[in-house]
């Protein structure tokens, strides 16, 4: 993500899904690959076309740090 992007021009659902798949991954036992694999699932049946892509790649980037 564009670090000049300002939140609220995340979709409610993209932002809710991400919020979610941070906890887990910062909060509990579950495996990352585990949370952004739900993650991407909850994306591409709730989000629009590109859900999938932006939410996997803004939690690769979080993973990566």
């Amino acid at each position: 993500m564009k670090s000049n992007w300002k939140i609220d021009r995340i979709s409610k659902i993209n932002l809710s899904i991400l919020k979610l798949a941070i906890y887990e991954i910062n909060y509990t036992e579950i495996p990352f690959k585990v949370a952004i694999n739900e993650a991407v699932e909850l994306a591409k049946r709730y989000g629009d076309e590109n859900s999938k892509t932006f939410v996997n790649g803004i939690l690769a980037s979080i993973v990566k740090k």
